[in-house]
């Protein structure tokens, strides 16, 4: 598939995820994250929560830089450094744009959203607990296009109907970039293998 998307450098993005399959799956979790994450924006500004609002922009701004987006990558981190000095009235002013623009990816993104749920091989504690491990290291080290990458791993295994739902949440917590929760989740599905 070409990536062809106004304000993505996908030569620039292909090298930071690692492969064009790893950016396709990322731009698809980005999409789904796009509406959820611009909305809890809105509500941290609205209710002055500076401190939640600068974590969310700091993950958005690394987000975009991963997919090549840069310039909308670095208007992410003029708000987290207005967030840093505690400049409310300009990211009030600031804000509105930055999310428009990264609503505006929206569009482009969908293609790359529809996720295939391959769950075909057979359950094996030692590789899934394996990879488990991976994704907790991945997470460690922030590296998106690894952590991508083994939860596409994880996807490929059938689960009985609880663990299942627990793979499920995992993985949409590592696709929303909600790393300390999903850290959490990777913690207490290892305890249960």
């Amino acid at each position: 598939m070409n990536i062809n998307i106004p304000g993505i450098d996908a030569e620039k993005a292909i090298k930071n995820s690692g492969s064009e399959q790893l950016l396709q799956s990322l731009l698809g979790d980005v999409c789904n994250l796009i509406d959820e994450k611009s909305a809890l924006a809105e509500t941290y500004l609205r209710e002055q929560d500076i401190a939640n609002y600068t974590i969310l922009v700091h993950a958005l701004k690394t987000t975009c830089r991963m997919i090549g987006a840069t310039d909308l990558g670095e208007s992410f981190f003029t708000l987290e450094k207005l967030g840093k000095e505690q400049q409310i009235a300009q990211i009030e002013q600031l804000s509105p744009s930055v999310f428009a623009s990264l609503r505006s990816l929206k569009p482009y993104l969908e293609p790359f959203a529809a996720k295939s749920d391959t769950g075909s091989a057979a359950f094996d504690r030692q590789s899934v607990s394996e990879l488990l491990h991976q994704l907790l290291e991945a997470i460690d080290d922030f590296d998106l296009g690894e952590a991508e990458e083994t939860v596409g791993k994880l996807r490929s295994f059938t689960y009985e109907p609880a663990l299942a739902d627990r793979m499920e949440s995992l993985d949409r917590l590592v696709a929303n970039l909600d790393y300390e929760e999903a850290k959490a989740l990777c913690e207490q599905i290892l305890d249960c293998l």
